[in-house]
């Protein structure tokens, strides 16, 4: 399988579509590196249920909270949209550059850049940070208009005519800017019109069909999370799970019954998604980022890969993974599809096992914002040691089934380690 895999792997590396989005995500990685630690901060710090701020009552004792939270958040929500820009632009720029081999003033990237930004105003129910950004979240959108903009500019390069110098490009640079901008602003508008309908739709009844009844099931559970992850290996980031969860009476019937008996044992729905998902299933972010990043620092010799992972590894304990999904990357990459959805579902049912023979009583107790994912099953038995032992043991089982995988990288990187195409 592995021989069969890297065939695969190799073949999509030599396309160019390929090349230009392994390229654009290489170039926000530092950007989304940044991104991501100011995000943690937040979470941490100035969030009203972040664990330093609910232990250290930040907001009270701390000068200035409510404006450095305001410029924290801010900042941090126009550089997700920059990134999400960027990405736009860079797609575009490394597609036009690898087909056609010409230089066109960035208007390839201009062009992508300015009909996402359309897009993203269009799509967002208000024009505020925040709003803006949950729309730019989606990495897919960016991307595909990204290649389709650098895959019409070098047809119309490849099909003219005329021979395309630098000062063919700057003195018909309008015309083709508004002709392109015609064609793909109608065309994209409608992509982006089926991605939020359909999907949006399926989701929905998904939701519905998982919600049935008071409390999710092992089963129920299992599938939101491989939906979840499989949108997220896409670029479609989501909060498919969280959603769902909120929508069950389960967690807080649990709540109401410790309030009353404090006895976790006992529990009258020890099967969450709290307790399965949040607590095994989740460490380091979707697809268990956390055992992948271990795993890399200990198994590869890459550099650029070790980098990532090293830069990214106290990131995904707070369960950020963005960043390492962007450097080595994971999106979009055949190499991890498979350990990206199977490391979640065998981590839950190892925590699903321990539940049901009562090894360890189920996570109930609600844990602070950035708590580190490590301790979650631990903190959300009360300090159980049991839990904090299976949350170790879904981790190195994680690390397990990557390493097969994760060994493979240094095959496909072993010619030029600092390629941003490899």
């Amino acid at each position: 399988m592995t021989s069969q895999l890297i065939k695969i792997t190799k073949k999509l590396y030599k396309q160019n579509f390929y090349q230009a989005i392994l390229s654009a995500l290489w170039l926000i990685f530092p950007l989304e590196f940044v991104a991501v630690t100011f995000h943690i901060i937040y979470e941490i710090c100035f969030h009203r249920n972040g664990i330093l701020e609910v232990i250290l009552n930040l907001h009270t004792n701390l000068p200035g909270f409510y404006v450095i939270s305001y410029l924290l958040k801010s900042t941090n929500d126009l550089t997700f949209i920059t990134i999400s820009l960027l990405l736009a632009f860079f797609t575009a720029e490394n597609l036009f550059e690898l087909r056609s081999k010409l230089s066109h003033e960035h208007l390839a990237g201009i062009t992508s850049l300015f009909i996402y930004f359309l897009l993203i105003v269009e799509t967002a129910p208000s024009l505020d940070f925040p709003q803006i950004t949950e729309v730019a979240g989606n990495l897919l959108i960016p991307i595909v208009i990204g290649l389709l903009t650098g895959y019409g500019y070098s047809l119309l390069a490849k099909n003219s005519h005329i021979k395309l110098t630098v000062s063919y490009w700057a003195t018909n640079r309008l015309i083709i800017i508004f002709s392109l901008l015609i064609v793909l602003i109608g065309a994209i508008s409608f992509i982006v019109y089926q991605t939020q309908l359909f999907p949006n739709y399926l989701s929905q009844q998904l939701q519905n069909l998982i919600q049935v009844g008071n409390r999710p099931s092992f089963w129920k559970i299992i599938l939101a999370t491989f939906l979840s992850n499989i949108g997220h290996f896409f670029g479609v980031i989501n909060d498919f799970t969280t959603t769902i969860g909120n929508h069950f009476s389960s967690g807080t019937v649990n709540l109401a019954y410790l309030a009353d008996h404090h006895n976790l044992w006992k529990i009258p729905y020890p099967i969450t998604l709290h307790s399965l998902y949040d607590s095994y299933g989740a460490l380091g972010g979707n697809g268990m980022l956390l055992a992948l990043a271990g795993t890399i620092l200990m198994r590869v010799k890459n550099q650029r890969a070790r980098l990532v992972a090293g830069l990214s590894f106290t990131q995904t304990l707070f369960d950020q993974g963005e960043a390492l999904m962007i450097g080595i990357p994971i999106l979009f990459n055949p190499l991890f599809l498979i350990p990206f959805l199977v490391a979640p579902i065998v981590s839950m049912s190892i925590g699903y096992l321990a539940i049901v023979v009562h090894l360890v009583p189920a996570s109930a107790y609600v844990i602070p914002y950035a708590t580190p994912s490590i301790l979650r099953a631990f903190l959300g038995t009360n300090g159980n040691f049991g839990a904090l032992f299976i949350s170790l043991l879904s981790l190195v089982i994680s690390g397990l089934i990557y390493y097969p995988f994760v060994s493979l990288i240094d095959q496909l990187t072993a010619k030029k380690e600092d390629d941003p195409h490899a």
